[in-house]
């Protein structure tokens, strides 16, 4: 018995690593193969013209052969190069360092500059071929303007979909530029791209790379650094080296070149095993279009193949290597450009009497532009230093702008800091519940994008107490990778010692696998820094307590549509006794999916538990209200030592002071009060806080209902 399941057990982990074997080698780079043959799938008839331009191909390079004609000169072809990063914000915006460290490897590799070739086995030793490609980083954008060949955009696209052409929505004219979309994830393969002469449209006509396989510093590593040299020899038309309707290890294949054998291919470097599909030929294991990992060269015929891809014209690969489009792209460094203005900051928001440093990252090309800062607010307020460190004394939102003068044109960009007093923030305790309709005006609400979807105040909702609170109709369109925030004022909590916080939430999730994002953060240093607050409830847990998965709007009909979440232990070691904290609630529905469903926040309570407790606890008979709720009047009854200083307010949940009153106090020590005697009291939650002399505080809650 133990024996049969001592086998069972070591069959199974048997077969475990197995499967863990075949997929890590399924987990190819390239996903050439498989874009290719959805676009066929999907456009059959485009098939036959690619066959085609392969045979035109094979000809031009056959004719040459057989008339003796030369074959690529020995004259370098420049290729412009832009790589676009898309990026969350995340490890994929990648450096500039690391993209100019790519393009240093494609120039190695094209031309035949890798010292590595030494590795080369003798059979294709004098096979190895200088392709003779010099890329170069563009210096003039297709509208004129000077750029140093890499953009940068905020999107979700950088989760890419292959299946959507659509979203090549940043290509510069591949008949001028070769285009690198650097992503975060691409969902068919770490990198892929088409074929020139498939059919693909003009905007698709780019290579797609996933950050981690950009050059072989920063996020990269040297083992995959050959991984664009090989989507590029894609791009300039050569398939991989089984052939275009195959796949690695599946059939012997033909590529269309004459100087690489018929092969497999192969996933790992067996350069000693390399006659699998005639044992008397030895196949192209280190080709840079193979799958092993120790690619090292192209053929000459791959390099005559590349070529002729060019001189035929297939996807404009002519233009985009002509002298003409050598010197639009401004690749030779001497064309003028137009210049455009850019600068960076190491801050946006900082404490007031802070330093922000400004960093001039304008584009000028061989212009000598001159620059000048016009700081509003700060100190100084001009210079023409391209890196200037700027205090800011006062409070306030200030534009800082850099104007860009060159010999013909002159342009400038406005950005702006904000600068906070966190040194005058609200004392505890604060609550809302929004009862009045709109936001407090302390609170900021704001987005990234320009949809008009924010946090606002909804009055045919509330949580255990209210009838009102603050939601986001995300119901109301899809949305997806929309980033909002809700941003509370400061607090000086420089005298909590045991600093608590609560409210309440409803969520629903629109579709079974969405993967919304909510967050609270805080800031201890004015918003220069944001942290996040460990201790909030994950989507998935907020969709299982409240709303659940409801393709239709969600809004909260009842109290089992909502959660409270009290903040208490980290929560006080974090903001134990801290002089400013501002908090934010953020919310960024799933980049993947097709928007999402309503989220709604109610009843923020920000406490001081060592105070508000005792006082509840030690003057638990002192005070009576009644009735409580109430439709109409409300008594107040306080007994106690001490009254005759004490002072009496009303507030709502905003903080808002409603009343101060001056009791008169009774020899019995007695304080007896009738509120709402005028009906100012709207339906909704309010709070009586007694102070007495000393400092100590009496705080309790009365409910309005309505009538």
């Amino acid at each position: 018995m133990i024996t049969k399941l001592c086998k069972s057990i070591i069959l199974s982990f048997y077969f475990f690593i197995s499967s863990i074997s075949l997929r890590s080698q399924d987990l190819h780079l390239c996903g050439q193969h498989e874009a290719t043959t959805k676009w066929f799938e999907i456009n059959p008839d485009l098939k036959s013209n690619y066959e085609r331009a392969v045979q035109n191909i094979q000809r031009a390079v056959n004719s040459k052969i057989n008339t003796n004609q030369d074959g690529p000169t020995s004259e370098t072809i420049t290729i412009p190069v832009v790589f676009h990063i898309l990026h969350l914000g995340g490890p994929e915006n990648i450096s500039d360092e690391q993209i100019y460290d790519q393009v240093r490897i494609l120039n190695r590799d094209y031309q035949k500059l890798n010292a590595d070739t030494a590795q080369v086995v003798s059979a294709f030793k004098d096979k190895i071929a200088n392709v003779g490609f010099k890329f170069v980083l563009a210096g003039i954008d297709p509208e004129g303007n000077c750029t140093n060949g890499i953009t940068r955009h905020f999107t979700s696209k950088t989760f890419w979909n292959a299946d959507s052409l659509q979203d090549f929505t940043y290509t510069w004219p591949p008949e001028k530029y070769l285009n690198f979309y650097i992503v975060k994830s691409i969902n068919i393969a770490p990198a892929y791209t088409f074929l020139p002469g498939i059919g693909i449209p003009n905007y698709a006509d780019a290579i797609v790379s996933e950050s981690w396989l950009v050059g072989s510093i920063g996020t990269a590593t040297t083992a995959n650094s050959r991984a664009l040299t090989h989507e590029v020899g894609h791009w300039f038309g050569l398939p991989h080296i089984w052939g275009v309707s195959n796949a690695p290890g599946v059939a012997c294949g033909d590529d269309y070149v004459e100087d690489t054998p018929i092969t497999k291919g192969f996933v790992s470097c067996n350069v000693n095993n390399s006659t699998i599909c005639d044992p008397t030929v030895q196949e192209n294991v280190q080709n840079y279009m193979d799958y092993a990992p120790c690619k090292l060269m192209f053929t000459t015929g791959q390099s005559e193949y590349m070529h002729e891809t060019i001189e035929l014209g297939l996807n404009g690969r002519n233009q985009l290597v002509s002298m003409s489009n050598i010197n639009f792209t401004g690749v030779n460094g001497n064309q003028p450009c137009i210049i455009k203005a850019e600068f960076a900051a190491s801050y946006n928001a900082i404490c007031k009497g802070e330093t922000i440093t400004f960093s001039n990252q304008s584009q000028t090309g061989a212009d000598s532009a001159q620059i000048t800062w016009i700081i509003e607010g700060g100190n100084p307020s001009v210079s023409n230093d391209p890196v200037i460190d700027v205090r800011f004394p006062d409070t306030g939102i200030f534009e800082i702008k850099l104007l860009l003068r060159g010999t013909q044109k002159m342009d400038s960009i406005s950005k702006f800091v904000k600068v906070s007093d966190g040194e005058k923030g609200l004392t505890t305790p604060q609550m809302y519940s929004f009862e009045n309709g709109s936001l407090p005006n302390e609170f900021s609400a704001y987005n990234l994008e320009a949809s008009g979807i924010q946090w606002e105040v909804i009055k045919t909702a509330g949580a255990a107490n209210s009838q009102a609170c603050v939601f986001l109709n995300h119901a109301s369109g899809n949305f997806s990778d929309h980033r909002s925030y809700l941003e509370t004022p400061y607090y000086d909590l420089s005298q909590n010692n045991k600093p608590s916080m609560s409210f309440y939430y409803a969520y629903a999730k629109k579709y079974l696998n969405q993967a919304d994002s909510f967050r609270l953060e805080y800031t201890l240093d004015c918003g220069r820094t944001w942290n996040l607050y460990q201790g909030i409830h994950s989507t998935q847990i907020m969709s299982n307590l409240t709303g659940g998965i409801n393709a239709s709007a969600f809004y909260p009909k009842t109290s089992k549509d909502w959660r409270k979440l009290n903040l208490t232990n980290n929560f006080e070691s974090l903001f134990k006794n801290q002089p400013s904290v501002k908090f934010r609630f953020y919310f960024k529905s799933d980049p993947r999916a097709s928007g999402s469903n309503n989220i709604f926040i109610d009843e923020i309570n920000i406490n001081d538990e060592s105070i508000t407790g005792i006082s509840y606890q030690e003057n638990k008979n002192s005070i009576h209200i009644y009735p409580n709720p109430s439709n109409s009047l409300v008594y107040v009854d306080v007994y106690g030592e001490n009254l005759n200083e004490s002072e009496i307010e009303i507030v709502n949940l905003t903080n808002y002071t409603l009343e101060k009153i001056k009791p008169t106090y009774t020899p019995e020590g007695k304080i007896s009060l009738i509120l709402n005697t005028s009906g100012n009291m709207m339906p909704g939650i309010y709070f009586i806080r007694i102070k007495k002399a000393g400092g100590a505080e009496i705080s309790r809650k009365i409910v309005i209902l309505d009538k």
